[in-house]
């Protein structure tokens, strides 16, 4: 076989590999955290993991969702390993692991949008108390601004539970349960659109930012004076308080 041949083979392999590692860790990572749900009490808490949610044209894929008297609570995992450095109000987070560095997507802006979801299948105009978690695993160590609703999985379990004066009445938690449930999209094709979505909006959001645009409310991005170095900004801030890294 020709070695350029040989070479290009082998580069395909190790890329798909990656990617079904990667795919497979996540699913890991979210049985993990669904086994953690289950030990809460199920007279008080209703559990939904996996949920795919479609609305106006949009399609959301949420981890877990707890419905409870309490509140309801819209939970993101994150299987990460080293160090990963927060920052609220930055688009991107940092990943330091054996000293290669990496960017992540603000998670907690990505659980702001599942949390969005919800209201929308719900038809919540903002009243239900709604609270997204972020959570990663103990292979992480979490650094900077962390945010309260940014914790370690064995977290999540005590961070619900501090939630105890009843806001809804059991039966109205039965009812936005199995409008949940009834809106959850099993199919597999539609579950494979999803990923093609999710793709699609990454590459629209990064063309705005290279013309300037900020990706969240569609200012302009201009250049700001820090305490420490300068950086582009949102020009609707405090409104909008999007951050290039």
């Amino acid at each position: 076989m020709d070695p350029n041949w040989f070479s290009l083979i082998f580069v395909v392999a190790f890329v798909v590999f990656a990617f079904v590692w990667k795919a497979r860790k996540g699913k890991r990572g979210e049985r993990m955290v669904a086994s953690r749900l289950s030990r809460l009490p199920k007279e008080n808490y209703l559990v939904i993991n996996d949920l795919l949610l479609q609305s106006g044209g949009y399609s959301t894929q949420i981890d877990h969702v707890v419905v409870s008297v309490y509140a309801i609570f819209v939970i993101e995992t994150k299987y990460y390993k080293g160090r990963i450095y927060c920052s609220e109000n930055k688009e991107y987070w940092k990943q330091n692991i054996y000293g290669h560095k990496y960017k992540l997507r603000n998670p907690v802006w990505q659980n702001q949008g599942h949390v969005k979801a919800i209201r929308r299948i719900l038809e919540d105009k903002g009243m239900l108390p709604i609270h997204g978690i972020v959570a990663f695993s103990h292979q992480a160590r979490l650094k900077g601004n962390r945010p309260s609703s940014v914790m370690y999985w064995n977290g999540i379990v005590r961070y619900i539970k501090g939630f105890t004066e009843p806001k809804m009445s059991k039966s109205y938690v039965n009812e936005l349960y199995d409008k949940l449930v009834v809106a959850n999209v099993t199919d597999k094709k539609s579950r494979k659109n999803h990923v093609s979505s999710v793709k699609a909006n990454q590459a629209k959001r990064d063309k705005a930012v290279s013309q300037g645009i900020c990706p969240i409310c569609g200012g302009e991005l201009v250049k700001r004076k820090g305490r420490y170095s300068a950086f582009y900004g949102c020009s609707n801030y405090p409104r909008c308080k999007y951050i290039l890294n």
